[in-house]
């Protein structure tokens, strides 16, 4: 016999199906790792926002605490035309407040979800607080189903209330306690 004509089989590779087990785990691990990942990126732009905002606010209040030990014209300012021009930004936040609380209730009937964790998510260049305001870039804010109101401490000691109700508008006002629940009450001036 001549061996040209063999016909013992050529080894054919075989050929490796997906096991839809092995698949499925893959897919899984891919999954958990990816949420993972993603829910440590989230904590940690989280608290490096939160510790932005705390440094703002200290840095802010060791300003206001060097500007009142050394600044007696500050102190002494007797005309409303200087504290205006001194709590400026005082005034600038509680206007920033407004607009990111209605930025919060908007499509909603109510400004129960205005409330300091929500308005933090919204402006992250003010801190939102239940308490009073200390110092400008800290805003103390209070909401009812219908109304929002926020205060914010000047330098000058004058802490500036700015309530808003859709069918009223806003209303401004002035006093010496610095908290979103006394700013409820704020006069309906026009204006500071």
């Amino acid at each position: 016999m001549d061996q040209a004509f063999d016909f013992r089989a050529a080894p054919v590779p075989l050929r490796h199906r997906l096991r839809p087990r092995a698949l499925a785990l893959a897919l899984t691990v891919f999954v958990v790792v990816s949420g993972l990942v993603s829910f440590s990126r989230w904590v940690s732009d989280s608290e490096q926002r939160s510790l932005e905002r705390a440094r703002r606010a200290d840095a802010a209040a060791s300003i206001v605490g060097t500007m009142s030990g050394t600044d007696d014209a500050l102190a002494d300012a007797s005309s409303i035309t200087d504290r205006l021009a001194v709590d400026a930004t005082a005034r600038s936040d509680a206007r920033a407040a407004l607009s990111a609380a209605r930025d919060a209730a908007a499509g909603r009937a109510t400004f129960l979800d205005a409330g300091p964790g929500h308005l933090g998510e919204i402006s992250t260049s003010l801190v939102f607080v239940d308490g009073p305001s200390p110092v400008p870039g800290v805003v103390s804010v209070a909401s009812e189903t219908d109304i929002w109101a926020a205060a914010v401490m000047g330098p000058s000691g004058t802490c500036y209330w700015l309530r808003f109700s859709p069918g009223e508008g806003a209303a401004y006002g002035t006093g010496r306690t610095c908290t979103g629940d006394a700013a409820l009450a704020a006069a309906d001036d026009p204006s500071w």
